[in-house]
């Protein structure tokens, strides 16, 4: 049997999303003696069933390899579509940085080529990308940004061709106005992304959408809602067969049991996300699901089992250098100490919190780290959100009246503990 042949069997299996055997039949084809496109043909799309695999590190490599081929043969598009899986890669392993270089890097002698209008479709899914690596930097403005400049190319794109981006960047939108604290705004994006998904029939996009809405309604006390979403969400993950997906999935479940009262049930949960997320490599991911085992715990009075849970997830936002999570743990072990009325101790972990998230200029949870402060120096929740924002001299976000009123309160007193 030729490369060819089994080159073509592997395109199969990966169109079936059957990514293990694909990827078996491509590691045998590279064996075979083949020529250059052909070689970076099936290195890139090992590298894409790797990726649904989980195994970012060596995906990474793969498109990487295929990537250079594809530059020394003068393949514009095929290496911008290597370039984006590596990037994806990056951005999953915590490598923002490096994510951000290889655009930097690359649309500094390209950006004449891909101005062309028959590349507008592979531009725009260019800029979403980059919006997805400034998001993960904390860079909301220039995020909105890359998603405004997406939107303006897919406009002159054949539908069949912007549908599915069109879909993806409200996805991206409604995460980087949750971040912000917008969370009407954050809700319709992720809405709008779940019911474009929907028509395209594309699960996983549905899924991740559903998930982002979930979180916003978790946040704003809408338990019922929030539950139900997170559900349907999971149900169409395992029926995809997306592992990544699964433990998102399942750490939301858990997030919201833990949030609106069922802490018990929810440990079980946030154990199968971290086992999947270690399995994937994605350390930043895997410590949200421990920092939510330390609120599990620490609301079950298991203190010790808490400590140890929270000071995981530090050293795994720590080593992924994800700002947001370091915050959100700092202020975990705030709570901790204050719940077992060591005053002093947690406002000094509340501070730590209150620093990191304004040097790394990240609004929502300096507003947060700001209440919390306050809070626990006051020795008791605050009598109402608005007065916070008031005391520390910070503008509420841009929420409507309706979702300000009752919300604000429980959120940042409990909702997200």
């Amino acid at each position: 049997m030729s490369a060819l042949s089994l080159f073509s069997r592997a395109e199969d299996l990966l169109s079936q999303g059957r990514n293990l055997r694909a990827h078996r039949l491509l590691v045998q084809s590279l064996r075979f003696p083949i020529d250059l496109f052909l070689k970076a043909e099936i290195l890139s799309n090992d590298a894409e069933a790797l990726r649904a695999l989980g195994r970012f590190q060596e995906a990474l490599g793969r498109y990487c390899a295929a990537q250079k081929i594809f530059q020394q043969l003068g393949v514009l598009s095929e290496e911008v579509s290597a370039r984006l899986g590596a990037s994806a890669c990056l951005r999953i392993l915590g490598s923002y940085d490096k994510a951000m270089k290889l655009w930097s890097d690359f649309l500094s002698g390209r950006s004449v080529k891909l101005s062309s209008t028959a590349l507008a479709p592979l531009r725009a899914e260019v800029e979403l990308e980059r919006a997805l690596v400034a998001r993960g930097q904390g860079r909301f403005a220039a995020t909105r940004s890359h998603v405004r400049t997406a939107l303006k190319l897919l406009k002159s794109c054949p539908r069949q061709d912007r549908a599915a981006k069109i879909q993806h960047a409200h996805w991206i939108l409604g995460g980087v106005e949750r971040f912000s604290g917008r969370f009407a705004p954050s809700a319709r994006a992720f809405h709008t992304a779940a019911e474009h998904a929907h028509v395209l029939r594309d699960k996983s996009a549905e899924a991740f959408a559903l998930c982002g809405l979930a979180g916003v309604q978790r946040v704003l006390g809408l338990d019922r809602l929030s539950s139900n979403n997170y559900r349907r969400a999971h149900s169409l993950l395992i029926q995809w067969g997306d592992p990544f997906g699964q433990a998102y999935g399942l750490c939301g479940q858990a997030n919201a049991l833990r949030t609106f009262g069922s802490a018990a049930d929810s440990i079980d949960l946030y154990r199968q996300s971290a086992r999947l997320y270690r399995r994937l490599g994605d350390q930043s991911s895997e410590g949200f699901a421990h920092w939510g085992l330390g609120g599990s715990f620490r609301r079950l009075k298991k203190f010790s089992r808490s400590w140890t849970s929270y000071q995981k997830a530090l050293r795994l936002f720590l080593t992924s250098k994800d700002d947001r999570g370091v915050v959100m743990a700092h202020l975990g072990v705030a709570r901790w100490w204050e719940d077992r009325s060591y005053v002093r101790e947690a406002v000094l972990s509340a501070r730590r919190a209150l620093a990191t998230a304004k040097q790394t200029r990240l609004p929502y949870e300096t507003a947060l780290a700001r209440y919390e402060t306050g809070r626990i120096l006051k020795s008791g929740p605050a009598a109402g959100s608005a007065c916070v924002y008031v005391r520390f001299g910070i503008p509420p976000p841009a929420l409507s009246r309706r979702l300000f009123v009752p919300s604000w309160g429980k959120m940042f007193h409990e909702g997200v503990w």
